[in-house]
Parts: C-alpha cells; structure tokens; sequence
C-alpha cells in the first residue's frame, strides 16, 4: 500500500460520501423528517430529552447537506421549538450534547452535530426504540 492510499484511508474529509449520507438519513428517517424550511419534526417522541436534541441536531445536519438551503446549525431556539422542551432545558441538554463532544458551538446559541458521532447515536437510538425505553 502507497503513502498515498494511507494518506486517502487515514485523512478523512468532513464532507460525507453519498452513500453514507443514504445509510444516515435511512436510519434517522423513522425517528424525524425536516422541512424545507429546516423545521425538524419528531416521530413518536418516547425519546429522553438528550435524545430529541441529538436527534433535532443530527436531522439538521444531514439536511444540510441535502438541500444547500438549509442551514447546519440550530439555535436554542428551535431546538425549543421543535423538540417541544422549554428553552432553559433545551439549552442545558445542547450543553451536554457539546460536553460529550457530540455537538459543537456554531456561534453564541446555535449548535451543530459532528458528523462522525451521528452514525452511532442513530444505532443507538434503534436499539432504545427496539427495547422501548429511553436513556
């Protein structure tokens, strides 16, 4: 194997392959969809707090990059909003989000997922659907 095919497999771009991006919004769609106006809208919401975030977050992103139009990050606002959390909660459970690295801070108030820690909260969150309880 070349330095080259190293360099290729070991440096990763953010930008996600098209058929990753299928397997994602594959897994997220029986949880969420999103509006072209970039509303996320939950499906069945037995999810714990932390969960609705990292869902509205993670939906968000992966529309990202479907529709140029909508933005990647989300204010506490429509966190809120579209998770139906008070503010002060939606706020606090986004900070656990940043704290466990699975989000970063965009700007003062706005969030956005990292694209490498959606995979894995997605397969989790089949596994709390398939078992019925929230964590």
């Amino acid at each position: 194997m070349t330095l080259e095919d190293l360099r290729e497999r070991f440096v990763i771009d953010d930008e996600v392959r098209s058929e990753r991006l299928e397997g994602l919004i594959q897994k997220a769609l029986p949880h969420c969809v999103v509006h072209k106006n970039g509303g996320v809208e939950v499906k069945g919401a037995r999810l714990s707090g932390r969960q609705l975030v990292k869902l509205v977050l993670a939906a968000r992103l992966l529309a990202s990059k479907l529709e140029g139009d909508i933005a990647c990050d989300v204010t506490v606002e429509q966190i809120a909003e579209y998770t139906g959390l008070p503010k002060a909660q939606a706020a606090a459970r986004a900070k656990e989000c940043l704290d466990e690295r699975f989000a970063e801070r965009s700007s003062r108030g706005s969030y956005k997922a990292r694209l490498l820690k959606i995979d894995e909260f997605l397969d989790q969150l089949a596994q709390v659907e398939k078992s019925g309880r929230t964590s």
